[in-house]
């Protein structure tokens, strides 16, 4: 009988333990690093210089200081150039471990077959020979080309680990950063110097970043991240690095001063905001991905923790702005400043949930934006500010920064554009009735929920400068501040009007209504029911899902508020049955 080559048991895959989160986390720092010790090289380049001291005393701390900045600014490239090597470090890394998992898979895929073919082999008749050993001969072939691509990536492991370890190798001395970066210029120096003046077009900032080398885009995030961070026009994902670097640095500088008791006033309530951001972030690390089950991506989009007076201005988001399918941008309301970041992730990151879990085919990311001053403070706290929710001035004012974020948004992206959806929540909505009204804002959908209001001038959904059709509302029957907008045709000169325009719920506005009603729901006026929009499991949260995700037919329609001339406002939600759409959970 003839013998038959049966092919060869592949071979294991070789281990591979590493994390590639935690390796982009020290590129990070290492970033950061650099970022504080290119400071140390511009104060003593500019701030130590004494231009009115003279004298012995005075050449000698010159003299000192000189060579000091001479060497920070040498150590901060030296630093650069390896936490930028980490960074790709991290990224070649993830990529061996998704090589090794489709390794792993093939292994077992063939040692399947072997075993097969062998007990085939065992019970094969003469006439079965000929097909036996073509079929051997086949995967014969397949486990050499599985073999090569073991030995392959084998080679690739070691020779990231070894380039790895040159890197750091380089500069583990004062001696080696001197020969290698002392009087090499700054990379971001020129690159600065082009950069498009105040006034200038979001498209135009892209242009320009565009323009730039990876090395010049690397040598900005790390040398002078606040010249980008709030920018709009540059991509979310090169904000996001600096404005990382900027917070660990601040982070580093006011809890070291807060520790040595010499801390401002100001800067305390700065690092109040900075901890605020930090913990935002990462809130929504620690969720996961309803569909692939990994940690969801955060990107710091605005971070200034002095703005507004100190109220701060933070905008994080939960995916990734610059290649997501749909992005929603939440705008809060009364009550919002920096300190309420970790608040306004948990919606943001809910929402990102929600969107996922409800179409696992689509790419998301929901941003919070704290990007304007809301009325916040109460006059017992930190000053009037509060007061503000009786006017439309902060709203005004902040529609047009949101119109602006926006704009930045959309120029950011290099990909195809996104399905944009504005969520406008209490105050929020008014901010971006006048973001749409003003400002002609640049979304696809605009959401509303518990609103007092879309401003004064917005009398109808065709206000807002999209279709009506795109226009949206959501009102719990129970949320008294959704009650509180105009109602029936004379505009508020019948029941209601002290909010801050037309209600968007009431049939004459023109937007659709959707259900937003809780199975929590309190009774008439219950405060707490108009916190719940964002909650898992709510009407609420899965219409907005809907929308954001562009799936219309889906949306759940409530019928509007009327306002009958011989009665007061009438709410048909308020004898329906509340349901709980589900919203969370892994989606198979």
């Amino acid at each position: 009988m003839t013998v038959i080559q049966l092919p060869p048991l592949p071979s294991e895959v070789p281990p591979l333990t590493c994390d590639p989160a935690a390796i982009r986390s020290c590129g990070g720092d290492l970033l950061s690093a650099s970022a504080q010790v290119d400071d140390l090289g511009t104060f003593a380049a500019s701030g130590a210089r004494i231009g009115d001291w003279v004298g012995l005393g005075s050449t000698a701390y010159h003299q000192g200081v000189t060579p000091l900045g001479h060497r920070a600014d040498a150590m901060s490239l030296a630093l650069r150039g390896v936490a930028q090597r980490v960074q790709a470090h991290a990224e070649e890394m993830q990529s061996l471990l998704e090589r090794r998992t489709d390794l792993v898979e093939r292994k077992t895929h063939l040692a399947q077959q072997v075993a097969h073919l062998r007990a085939e082999a065992a019970s094969a008749t003469e006439a079965d020979v000929a097909a036996l050993q073509a079929d051997c001969d086949r995967v014969a072939t397949q486990v050499q080309t599985y073999e090569t691509d073991v030995t392959t990536w084998a080679g690739d492991l070691s020779a990231e680990e070894a380039e790895m370890v040159q890197a750091f190798q380089r500069v583990l001395g004062a001696d080696d950063v001197e020969r290698i970066y002392g009087g090499v210029a700054d990379p971001a120096d020129g690159a600065l110097a082009a950069k498009p003046g105040g006034g200038a077009s979001p498209q135009e900032v892209n242009d320009w970043w565009d323009s730039l080398t990876r090395e010049q885009q690397q040598a900005i995030i790390a040398a002078a991240p606040g010249a980008i961070g709030n920018l709009d026009g540059i991509p979310a994902g090169a904000r996001d690095a600096a404005n990382t670097v900027a917070m660990t640095r601040d982070l580093a500088d006011w809890t070291h001063a807060e520790d040595e008791g010499v801390i401002t006033p100001d800067e305390r309530v700065w690092l109040e905001n900075v901890r605020a951001a930090d913990e935002a972030r990462h809130n929504i690390e620690d969720r996961t991905d309803p569909v692939t089950g990994e940690p969801i991506r955060a990107q710091v989009y605005i971070y200034d923790p002095a703005a507004f007076g100190g109220d701060g201005a933070i905008a994080i988001s939960a995916g990734d702005l610059d290649t997501a399918d749909n992005v929603a941008v939440v705008v809060p309301g009364l009550g919002t400043d920096g300190e309420s970041a970790g608040y306004q992730a948990d919606r943001a990151a809910t929402m990102y949930e929600a969107a996922r879990h409800l179409d696992a085919g689509a790419s998301n990311a929901s941003m919070f934006w704290i990007g304007y001053d809301a009325p916040d403070n109460l006059p017992w706290d930190e000053g009037f500010d509060w007061a503000g929710v009786a006017g439309e001035s902060m709203a005004t004012n902040g529609g047009e920064r949101l119109a602006d974020t926006v704009d930045g948004l959309r120029a950011g992206r290099d990909g195809e554009p996104a399905h944009m959806t504005a969520v406008g929540h209490s105050y929020g909505s008014t901010t971006t009735g006048h973001a749409a009204h003003d400002h002609g804002l640049a979304v696809d959908d605009i959401v509303v929920v518990g609103s007092p209001g879309l401003g004064g001038d917005t009398d109808h959904a065709r206000d807002l400068g999209i279709d009506p059709e795109h226009v949206w509302a959501g009102a719990n029957s129970r949320d008294p501040v959704a009650d509180l907008g105009n109602h029936g045709w004379v505009h508020g000169e019948t029941v209601g009007g002290a909010g801050l325009g037309d209600d968007p719920a009431e049939d004459d506005f023109g937007a659709h209504r959707f259900q937003a009603e809780s199975t929590t729901r309190g009774g008439a006026f219950s405060f707490d029911d108009h916190s719940k929009y964002f909650d898992h499991d709510t009407e609420s949260l899965h219409n907005i899902s809907q929308i954001v995700n562009g799936n219309y037919d889906a949306v759940q329609h409530a019928g509007h508020v009327h306002d009958p001339w011989h009665d007061g406002p009438q709410d048909p939600e308020y004898d329906r049955d509340p349901t709980s759409p589900t919203t969370t959970g892994m989606t198979p």
